[in-house]
């Protein structure tokens, strides 16, 4: 996908890679309280749909948000992706995120018949690639926050350099990070790391998913200074980062 490199554009990019780490859980200074569910599981998929298949497709999301609902699991969000801000993947149509209150529940929904009928005769035809990541929440805790379909959403793919020293620059940035990320209006709503994977993307360490209450507040605080003065120090620690700016389509 080409990138228009006009200064807002720009300014987008740097927003979402300062933002890729901020969720750090290495950070002992934070003190926002929100209880992680360990048990809880979080699906994330990158869905490419076929040309043509968009109703069939759109039959497989109704019938299986149904069936979740029967086991107590849920689609929470389905982001359409409008720029990749970094990185050089295909653009996919949407990103879903499902959460499934346990391991177990997840693989009975997956053992269900009706489940795979539906996967069968709706999903296997209309789409024509996708990379799922089955993820469990991090220890970072945070306020955790629900959007709307006016915001801007990011999603961060990032895949961290090896190493416990990286671990540590990490944590120098986030700190640094936290005293001006929310002047911006930026909020969070998941930080997951994936334990499985389905598809032919490597597996990223985390993925993070958040929004701005508006494109001003993002394109401000990519410009500002004290964030720009961060980014060598948090770039020097990525092995990867894949960014996607999107909308809300649920």
């Amino acid at each position: 996908m080409k990138i228009k490199k006009d200064a807002t554009i720009m300014a987008m990019m740097f927003v979402m890679m300062s933002i890729g780490v901020f969720a750090q859980k290495t950070n002992k200074k934070d003190n926002r309280k929100m209880k992680v569910n360990k048990e809880e599981i979080v699906n994330m998929a990158l869905v490419y749909i076929k040309d043509g298949e968009e109703a069939r497709f759109e039959e497989y999301k109704k019938k299986g948000a149904a069936l979740l609902e029967k086991y107590g699991a849920k689609i929470e969000r389905i982001i359409k992706p409008k720029m990749l801000a970094k990185g050089t993947i295909e653009l996919p149509d949407e990103i879903h995120f499902a959460s499934y209150p346990s391991i177990d529940v997840f693989n009975a929904v997956n053992e269900d018949a009706d489940f795979i009928k539906i996967r069968t005769e709706l999903a296997k035809p209309s789409i024509q690639r996708i990379e799922v990541f089955t993820s469990k929440n991090t220890d970072f805790k945070y306020d955790r926050e629900h959007g709307d379909f006016t915001k801007t959403y990011g999603v961060a793919l990032i895949y961290f350099k090896e190493g416990e020293q990286y671990v540590e620059q990490f944590g120098e940035y986030h700190d640094k990070a936290c005293e001006i990320i929310p002047e911006f209006g930026a909020h969070f709503e998941r930080f997951v790391a994936p334990f499985a994977h389905k598809g032919s993307l490597g597996q990223p360490s985390e993925i993070h998913r958040f929004y701005f209450d508006s494109p001003d507040g993002m394109q401000k605080m990519g410009a500002d200074e004290r964030m720009q003065q961060l980014f060598p120090l948090r770039d020097a620690s990525l092995e990867q980062l894949v960014f996607i700016i999107g909308e809300a389509i649920l």
